[in-house]
């Protein structure tokens, strides 16, 4: 294959994931602006925003995006009987035409470096 002909290739397809990655966002703007009831769901406020990195973007059959799942780090408060703030990394999937958000993993990050190494 041509140099050239490979790059246009390369190319198209980033312009096509760069434009299914704006569409997540705008999708997740919506959400944190105009969704508080979803975003109790998984306990998130229009706050948390700012936290969250889109990590995988799963496109639909048109141009639409049929799922986006997202880190943020929270930060719970700490329990009374235990004064500590842990730091914990949860995964959450966002499927706009279902309107459903939901956690699908969690990992205590504080928990994980007090650990020995074995």
């Amino acid at each position: 294959m041509l140099p050239l002909a490979r790059w246009r290739r390369r190319f198209a397809q980033w312009l096509a994931e760069r434009r299914l990655r704006r569409r997540a966002r705008e999708a997740l703007d919506e959400l944190f602006a105009n969704r508080p009831d979803l975003l109790r769901q998984a306990r998130l406020a229009p706050r948390h925003r700012h936290r969250l990195n889109v990590l995988e973007v799963e496109p639909d059959s048109g141009d639409g995006v049929r799922a986006v799942r997202f880190g943020i780090v929270r930060h719970p408060r700490p329990h009374p009987l235990a004064p500590r703030g842990d730091e914990v990394l949860e995964i959450v999937e966002y499927r706009p035409a279902e309107e459903r958000l939901r956690v699908i993993a969690a990992r205590n990050l504080t928990r994980s470096r007090e650990q020995p190494e074995r």
